[in-house]
């Protein structure tokens, strides 16, 4: 029932972005200029807050974690890769956003409430660690699903954004803090005024960052407020809804099974696994461009789906 409510809450959010854009509070415009603050601004203070949480010495024992994590979205590639080949002349825009919704999934927002449930502190901690890996498929791979450009300069520029740039910088944040700052002379002499000046660093990276999920929803129901609902229909929708939610998540957990580790870093890892498409692939679409009414309505189609298959699929795999 709780994975239920958690899928359900989600919903809600959406729903109160198809009722902005309804009554006209919320433009196609403003819908654009929503989703690239969210990218430029929100989001990478969202990632600098979660990962700055996490100790150098959990990077380093919990290596696996993003790794794995990887492997699902390697998993889902594969598989949308197998799943084009037969459907064949498929329009390329749309290819694209098949990969996209079938290789990143709502790895963060959506596994976030139930591994707090589920875990407590320490599984959110373990969660943020793996979801690492999802954000270098992301900001890598996923930007060269969505360039619209043959240049290869032009993929590393769109790679290269904010969201990247503040993983990498979190993560040498985290070691500085954690195995330098003894060692740094300007620690010694002001470490009242660092101090401060951390604290304020973090606390507004955090309550900007906390703004994620919510717009990140109002883009997404702002967007498929304008779909047409036979969109929901096209096969290559529910071919890739049918993907995401079974096929990818079951193929992962059996061979999550024969991998030896521990108990809490498993159950995460099959949590994220059987999470529904990336509300991030429409904002990727609205930034960069792509088949936003493909993606608009896979995000609809497995999020609902999302509502049997959570449950089922937890069930048996915890």
């Amino acid at each position: 029932m709780n994975y239920i409510l958690q899928v359900l809450f989600v919903l809600v959010l959406m729903i109160i972005g198809f009722v902005a854009r309804r009554r006209g509070m919320v433009s196609a415009v403003g819908t654009s200029e929503m989703a690239r603050i969210l990218i430029s601004i929100i989001y990478p203070c969202l990632i600098f807050s979660s990962v700055t949480r996490l100790h150098a010495q959990e990077l380093a024992a919990n290596w696996v974690l993003p790794a794995l994590a990887m492997l699902i979205a390697i998993t889902g590639l594969l598989l949308g890769l197998v799943a084009l080949y037969w459907m064949k002349n498929v329009d390329p825009q749309r290819a694209r956003a098949f990969l996209f919704q079938n290789t990143i999934n709502n790895y963060l927002f959506l596994p976030l409430p139930l591994v707090m449930l589920l875990w407590g502190n320490d599984g959110v901690a373990l969660l943020v660690f793996a979801s690492m890996g999802f954000e270098l498929t992301v900001w890598t791979l996923g930007v060269f699903l969505f360039n619209r450009s043959s240049k290869l300069s032009e993929g590393i520029r769109m790679m290269f954004g904010p969201p990247l740039i503040a993983l990498i910088f979190s993560v040498l944040w985290v070691c500085v803090r954690d195995l330098l700052h003894p060692q740094l002379p300007l620690a010694g002499l002001v470490p009242d005024l660092l101090r401060r000046l951390t604290d304020l660093l973090l606390f507004g990276a955090k309550t900007i960052g906390e703004a994620t999920v919510a717009v990140s929803m109002i883009i997404s129901g702002s967007r498929i407020a304008t779909l047409n609902i036979k969109t929901a229909f096209d096969q290559h929708v529910w071919i890739v809804s049918t993907l995401r939610l079974i096929i990818t998540p079951v193929i992962f957990i059996l061979i999550l099974k024969m991998i030896p580790m521990d108990p809490m870093a498993y159950g995460i890892l099959c949590v994220v696994a059987v999470m529904p498409a990336a509300v991030a692939s429409l904002i990727f679409s609205e930034r960069f461009g792509g088949d936003s009414d493909f993606i608009a309505a896979t995000l609809l189609v497995t999020h609902l789906g999302a509502v049997v298959t959570i449950p089922l699929l937890l069930t048996w795999a915890l």
